[in-house]
C-alpha cells in the first residue's frame, strides 16, 4: 500500500513545473554592463522576477528583443514601482549586466523612464 501512495505521489508531482531560483553569478556577468534603449512591449509581474520584454534598435535598424530581469514584484512595489509605472509602447533606458550565454537577456539594475525618472528594476551586480 505505501508504495502505491508513493507511486500515486510521484506521478501527479511529475507534471508540476518546477522554476528553480538563480543566483545572479550564474547566470549574468558582472564585469560586462549594459545599456539600452528601447521601447517596451510587454511587462510580466510575477514571481520570482518581474521582467520587461524591450524591442531594441541596432544600429543598421534591425529590431531585436530584449528580455530584462529585475526584483521580485513585492520589491519592486517597496521601491516605487507599480504596474502602471511604464506603458507598451513607451521608451525607457535600462542599465544593467550581459547575459554569460550571449543571448538577448540581461539583468536590469536602474530604468531611466520617460519623463527622467529613475527608478531600481534590480540589485547590484554582486
Amino acid at each position: 500500500m505505501r508504495h502505491i501512495l508513493l507511486l500515486s505521489l510521484l506521478l501527479s508531482s511529475a507534471g508540476l513545473r518546477l522554476s528553480a531560483h538563480h543566483s545572479f553569478a550564474a547566470e549574468y556577468d558582472g564585469l560586462k554592463p549594459v545599456t539600452v534603449t528601447g521601447t517596451v512591449a510587454q511587462l510580466d509581474w510575477r514571481n520570482p522576477h518581474a521582467y520587461i520584454y524591450l524591442d531594441v534598435k541596432n544600429e543598421s535598424g534591425a529590431v531585436k528583443s530584449v528580455i530584462v530581469e529585475g526584483h521580485p514584484p513585492n520589491i519592486l512595489r517597496r521601491t516605487g514601482w507599480g504596474k502602471d509605472i511604464i506603458k507598451v509602447g513607451e521608451s525607457i533606458t535600462v542599465e544593467g549586466w550581459a547575459s554569460k550565454d550571449g543571448s538577448n537577456r540581461m539583468a536590469g539594475r536602474q530604468v531611466t523612464l520617460p519623463g527622467g525618472n529613475k527608478l531600481y528594476w534590480g540589485p547590484p551586480s554582486q
